[in-house]
């Protein structure tokens, strides 16, 4: 039983990172699509990126990933998957600046305006006392 939910679990990771941004309407997205994973590490941590571009973030760790974006990032997206439809929305509508990521999932960002985003991923370790921070930047050029 076990196996089957951790197949139905990892084809709807799957499912929700083919789709991405998508089925969200009024974006303005470009087709590019930049992937971020977290594995032993969060490779890349620097993307460069035009407005428009979405920016994927792949949990392939055994536990969840908390991504903490950094001074209104989230302002100016243009779309978004995972984020305000798991409950990230506060009571004025507005999204949170930080999500967690749970293994085998995906979230996603489209940035509307050139600028530099700046987050933190807070990646926990089965060892006690074992979470690492690192931190990582996307540039969208003009």
């Amino acid at each position: 039983m076990a196996g089957i939910q951790n197949t139905l679990m990892l084809g709807a990771a799957l499912l929700s990172a083919t789709v991405g941004c998508a089925g969200v309407a009024n974006t303005t997205r470009t087709g590019a699509i930049h992937q971020v994973r977290f594995e032993q590490r969060m490779t890349p941590a620097e993307l460069w990126i035009q407005p428009g571009d979405e920016v994927r973030w792949i949990n392939q760790r055994s536990m969840p990933v908390t991504v903490e974006f950094l001074g209104g990032a989230l302002d100016e997206v243009s779309c978004e998957s995972g984020f305000s439809n798991r409950g990230f929305a506060n009571l004025m509508g507005s999204r949170r600046e930080e999500i967690e990521i749970e293994p085998n999932e995906a979230a996603s960002l489209c940035f509307a305006s050139a600028g530099t985003v700046t987050y933190n991923a807070r990646m926990d370790s089965a060892i006690a006392g074992g979470q690492t921070i690192e931190s990582g930047t996307i540039h969208i050029g003009r």
